[in-house]
């Protein structure tokens, strides 16, 4: 009998037609980065469970609207639309707009998952009404947690500090358990003894155990939300979560040597390895929802609907102009969100930088020779004690497929600031100096990286100079710092060149458009060389 009841209430049961068309929406207009969420799981890096966070919050707005009573039929359609319409072009503007002053930034910093809680609250507030926006702004405040950005210290100083803690607590543990034993020079290398041989273990970042601790922030944070109880109870239980994840993990690592110990290096981590941390994280999060009443925290009870009388129709009837707007505008900003796709040759899905440090005095350029200029040691001034800025004079040879009558020379700023590029730009400097300046553009160089071109006269020498830069990350022990790259020559009205970008845009002034082109075609020779320098 039961089984029938189930039966007649799935087929009478209906679907949840308007919330799956705002899923459907969402995932129209953040296609690409939510693939990037998902892609990133298979990273052994401890921002993979990041991809968990848009389906925490869509259990978070299920577990809340269980919860909610009927909502009143009092709605003014006309602040759905201003506020729903104001959040979705915020959303847009942050996709479309920002990449342009960013450029490669824009992808390190992964500011399009900045704006997707704001869509989505846009949407939700076309389709359903303010009121609804309202109920479920937690559930949608958390996908914020899908930054990467918050989580750089934990990733940087902080994953270096929990790595040595970690190894430290296996060191401790080797004195009672000695079947791993620490290497002198490296703490993080444990070599395991096996039918007479030893191979090394290395307890690195993934397996010291950072991912889990994310992971437990986000799942401890989402579970926080649908308890009971005193705030310092809930804070209380999530740190008390923490250390159980992390002790987990040790014991994990633990049992990993041991395996090691007994069957060898290819089951320890062929086998075992794979499985084990998610093991462990399961256990550790299982265990915290059993003591959970230890910290005087009860669930939520989701009975209530059932016994509530019968759910009133949505006060929001007629949502066919509201979903076709939200549905046109997804389709547009979805195509801005695919082209994303072009930053990934510079940072990886969570936005962690791919490249080598630009070495200007080996960039390789087909029929190019570099001679080194000089360091400026004004550099520290401008962008910080740890910049660095050297000068190399690149000229073309005859048989170069890309040819310039005048030499060429490139500067190379490097720092851990930021902040100082977006202060010392080249056009504000230029300007500062005195110098007029005549034309302005942006270019495509290749890898997402759009590079400024600008030129201008400098009336004391009564000589025009052009010039064109582009700005990105690189990866330096492990550290993200920043990297300036200036392409600039004098008197390029009066110089021949061969091979230059056709593509390109017209310079203001139509004198500079020849000296532009080419400094876009050497822009893209030097991006290509570097991104051959990462891969290898």
């Amino acid at each position: 009998m039961s089984v029938v009841r189930v039966a007649g209430a799935l087929r009478t049961a209906p679907l949840p037609l308007r919330a799956l068309a705002v899923l459907a929406v969402v995932a129209v207009a953040y296609n690409y980065s939510l693939s990037t969420l998902v892609r990133g799981l298979t990273l052994q890096t401890p921002l993979a469970y990041l991809a968990l966070v848009p389906l925490i919050a869509l259990l978070l707005a299920w577990v809340r609207l269980a919860g909610e009573p009927a909502g009143l039929p009092i709605h003014d359609r006309q602040v759905d639309y201003i506020i729903g319409l104001a959040l979705v072009m915020v959303a847009g503007a942050i996709s479309i707009l920002v990449p342009l002053t960013l450029t490669a930034r824009f992808w390190l910093y992964r500011v399009d998952l900045l704006s997707m809680p704001l869509f989505v609250a846009g949407v939700v507030t076309l389709v359903y009404g303010v009121r609804r926006l309202w109920a479920l702004k937690f559930p949608i405040a958390f996908l914020f947690l899908a930054w990467p950005l918050p989580y750089a210290p934990l990733v940087g100083d902080g994953m270096r500090l929990f790595t040595d803690a970690t190894a430290g607590a296996l060191t401790l543990v080797s004195h009672i358990i000695p079947v791993a034993v620490a290497t002198g020079g490296d703490e993080s290398v444990f070599f395991v003894r096996h039918n007479g041989f030893s191979f090394p273990l290395s307890v690195g970042a993934a397996c010291a155990g950072v991912n889990s601790l994310v992971g437990f922030i986000l799942v401890g944070g989402a579970l926080s939300y649908v308890v009971t109880g005193r705030i310092l109870r809930r804070i209380a239980w999530l740190l008390a979560g923490l250390l159980v994840v992390w002790l987990l993990n040790v014991a994990r690592i633990e049992v990993i040597f041991l395996v090691g110990w007994a069957f060898g290096k290819e089951v320890a981590l062929d086998v075992l390895h794979p499985i084990a941390g998610l093991v462990a994280f399961n256990l550790g999060v299982f265990a915290m929802l059993l003591v959970a009443p230890r910290f005087g925290l009860s669930f939520v009870r989701l009975s209530g609907r059932a016994e509530a009388p019968r759910r009133q129709p949505s006060p929001v009837r007629q949502i066919r102009v509201a979903l076709a707007l939200a549905l046109a505008l997804a389709v547009g900003l979805g195509v801005v969100n695919s082209s994303f796709a072009r930053y990934e040759q510079i940072a990886n899905p969570l936005g962690q930088p791919l490249l080598v440090p630009f070495d200007i005095r080996t960039a390789q350029l087909a029929g190019w020779q570099s001679d080194f200029v000089a360091k400026n040691p004004a550099v520290k001034q401008f962008f910080g004690q740890d910049s660095t800025w050297d000068r190399i004079l690149y000229t073309s040879l005859p048989r170069a497929p890309l040819q310039s009558s005048l030499p060429i020379y490139i500067d190379a700023i490097t720092t851990s600031d930021a902040g100082s590029f977006s202060a010392y730009g080249l056009e504000a400097c230029y300007t500062f100096h005195g110098y007029q300046i005549q034309s302005t553009s942006l270019a495509d160089v290749g890898a997402g990286v759009r590079a400024q071109v600008i030129d201008y006269h400098n009336s004391r020498l009564n000589a025009d100079w052009s010039a064109l830069w582009w700005e990105w990350p690189y990866q330096d022990k492990g550290a993200t710092r920043y990297e300036r790259i200036v392409i600039f020559l004098a008197s390029g009205p009066r110089g021949v060149y061969s091979g230059a970008a056709t593509d390109a845009p017209d310079a203001e002034k139509a004198r500079f458009t020849g000296t532009d082109r080419f400094l876009v075609a050497m822009a893209r020779g030097l991006v290509q060389s570097q991104l051959r320098a990462s891969r290898t």
